[in-house]
């Protein structure tokens, strides 16, 4: 008659949720048979029962439909009656509800809906045994993989077990109901087994027996994973399940491949965990002909001293990655700052220059880079464009001093020391010839700074009176900070004065590239500004100069 999915003989799935005061089931089945073929669906042997098209359609008006003792007969199958139909029915304070998912295919036989491996079997009956008892005088015909075969009016077909028998046998039943004449038909499918074939009880491979912390008001999920190894997986169900009543369950499920393995998966999520899903087992089943298992999780509720440990490690790490941001792009923020917050950070400690400039520029020793670069490059940038006020040794001098005492009054009102170094500022200290116009170690009082600059002579003064009274300034009064700037290559840290390599070492040193486009030097100007005091006006926001 019916050609029932044999992969939905069971409970496919089960659930709960809220419904009043009741416990509501739901199970699903599919069927599929043949157009012109009558068949019935049944869902409980009480009459008290309600029919409807699912989700909500009445079958009232639908031709070849009938309800009769609380079956739902197909008189015959139309393809127009393919869809799903729901059966309602009532037990004390639990409701069933059972969704068939009907298939009407146009084909003269019907899909197998059971199976026996030819070996085991010696004999196929014919499973309509509803239509026999409605019409015992029912006449049976049998047909070969849809091909009729000679024997008739049996309901039992022999055969022998040799594999000639393999296929699909169908037997169809002519039967009066209602004063009306139908056809009915049932197929079973006879296969032999490989030898390798070996059909497996299926098992949880997790969770097994799990405890799991939640939070309070967060969602959560749940997963579980079984094994079915080599089962047919059309007969092999998974699904979640609790003994709290009124909660509804909410899952899904899927089947992977992991080598020669077939796993089959289930997710079920919990939107909002709240104080009744604290404390209860909620069980993953895997079901199958052969066998079953399952496994269990108890969810409880985390801890104020892990929340509030996670929370500290959580804040902890955040710090840490601001921290570093921070410490990586110190130098744009400084000058995103300045740039926001011009007027607040400007200094106000009476200085009168942003920067004192000191390099060799004596006709003699003079280099051409370092001079290009005091006279030319940096004015260019830091006062035209940027606005600082730049006191640069050999373009503002003072004449009519002494010269010692113009440089110390004049590093005194400054804020910065920029010390810009060639590969003459420093030569190997070994050599009589010739000696580096730095000091080799720092003076250490104000007076040895006078002394040196008396006994150097007039064209060397400005070139090693400024570094020496300027680096006292910064390492021994703590009133200077210095800028080291190398404009050229040559410059051996290990011939420089103890005091400079003290600073390298310190501070850093900023690298011109005379050879290198304006865009390479942007990190360079970039870095000069971050070490600049804060400009009291900005010119052109952008240097398009060197």
């Amino acid at each position: 008659m019916m050609a029932i999915s044999f992969s939905f003989r069971w409970v496919l799935l089960s659930a709960l949720w809220i419904a009043g005061s009741e416990t509501q089931y739901t199970e699903l089945k599919n069927y599929t048979t043949s157009a012109g073929l009558a068949f019935k669906l049944e869902c409980s042997e009480t009459q008290n029962v309600s029919w409807s098209r699912f989700p909500n359609q009445r079958l009232e008006g639908i031709s070849g439909i009938n309800i009769q003792g609380g079956a739902l007969w197909f008189l015959p199958a139309d393809l127009s009656h393919s869809g799903s139909y729901s059966c309602l029915t009532r037990n004390g304070d639990e409701t069933w509800t059972t969704i068939f998912n009907v298939s009407v295919e146009n084909k003269t036989c019907p899909r197998f809906n059971r199976k026996d491996e030819i070996t085991r079997t010696k004999e196929i009956t014919c499973l309509l045994s509803h239509i026999f008892e409605i019409d015992p005088q029912a006449q049976v015909t049998w047909r070969n993989n849809c091909h009729p075969l000679s024997v008739t009016n049996s309901k039992v077909l022999p055969i022998n077990r040799s594999k000639d028998m393999i296929g699909l046998y169908t037997c169809f039943v002519n039967f009066t109901f209602g004063g009306q004449h139908y056809s009915a038909a049932q197929t079973t499918k006879i296969f032999s087994q490989s030898k390798d074939y070996v059909v497996t009880k299926p098992e949880i491979i997790y969770p097994k027996e799990e405890t799991k912390k939640v939070t309070l008001g967060e969602s959560y999920t749940l997963n579980c994973k079984a094994l079915i190894g080599k089962n047919d997986n059309r007969e092999t169900v998974i699904y979640w399940y609790t003994d709290l009543k009124n909660l509804k369950l909410d899952y899904n499920r899927s089947i992977v491949k992991e080598g020669e393995r077939d796993y089959m998966l289930s997710t079920l999520y919990i939107p909002e965990v709240t104080e009744k899903h604290l404390y209860t087992n909620f069980t993953c089943v895997v079901t199958h002909p052969r066998g079953s298992d399952s496994g269990n999780v108890l969810l409880i509720p985390v801890s104020q001293n892990e929340r509030y440990y996670c929370i500290g490690v959580g804040l902890v790490v955040l710090l840490i990655l601001l921290c570093a941001v921070a410490f990586l792009f110190r130098v744009d923020l400084v000058l995103a700052y300045r740039a926001v917050c011009s007027s607040s950070a400007i200094n106000s400690d009476g200085k009168s220059y942003d920067a004192y400039v000191s390099y060799l520029h004596s006709d003699q020793h003079g280099s051409t880079s370092a001079v290009t670069f005091a006279l030319d490059i940096l004015p260019a940038v830091l006062e035209d464009h940027y606005g600082y006020n730049l006191f640069i040794s050999g373009r503002d001098g003072l004449p009519g001093e002494a010269v010692h005492e113009v440089i110390a009054d004049t590093i005194s009102r400054c804020r910065r020391l920029i010390i810009i170094l060639t590969s003459q500022s420093c030569v190997s200290p070994q050599t009589d010839t010739t000696k580096s116009f730095l000091p080799d170690k720092l003076p250490v009082s104000d007076h040895d700074v006078q002394m040196n600059a008396q006994n150097t002579s007039s064209d060397k003064i400005w070139a090693t009176y400024a570094p020496q009274v300027g680096l006292y300034d910064a390492l021994v009064k703590q009133g200077l900070k210095v800028i080291l700037v190398q404009v050229e290559d040559g410059v051996e840290e290990a011939l420089l004065p103890e005091s400079l390599r003290y600073i390298i070492r310190t501070k850093g040193i900023l690298r011109w590239r005379q050879s290198t486009s304006h865009r390479g030097n942007r990190s360079f100007w970039k870095h000069m500004r971050y070490q600049m005091p804060p400009a009291k006006r900005q010119k052109s926001p952008e240097v398009t100069v060197l």
